[in-house]
């Protein structure tokens, strides 16, 4: 299904926290239709975003709100987070 405004295959990436500052933005979009896993998606993100290409490894991704792991599959996503590691006290 593809709701009025969004192409399909077209999903929104969001940066967090020093993601922000490494990329200039906090959102983007992206063409995920070849990406079949989630880590389909870490890689193209990667390739696309060369400044955290490193720091993606130690990310947790969520897709459509839902912490996923990398090998498992994407569906039409409409939204991918990229989440940095935080720490608390």
């Amino acid at each position: 299904m593809v709701f009025v405004g969004e192409v399909q295959g077209v999903t929104t990436i969001k940066f967090f926290a020093y993601l922000i500052q490494k990329t200039g933005m906090e959102e983007t979009k992206l063409n995920l239709s070849g990406c079949s896993t989630v880590g389909d998606a870490r890689e193209l993100i990667s390739s696309e975003f060369p400044e955290i290409a490193l720091d993606l490894a130690t990310c947790m991704l969520a897709v459509d709100m839902t912490f996923r792991q990398d090998d498992e599959l994407l569906n039409e996503p409409r939204e991918v987070a990229v989440i940095p590691p935080v720490s608390g006290g």
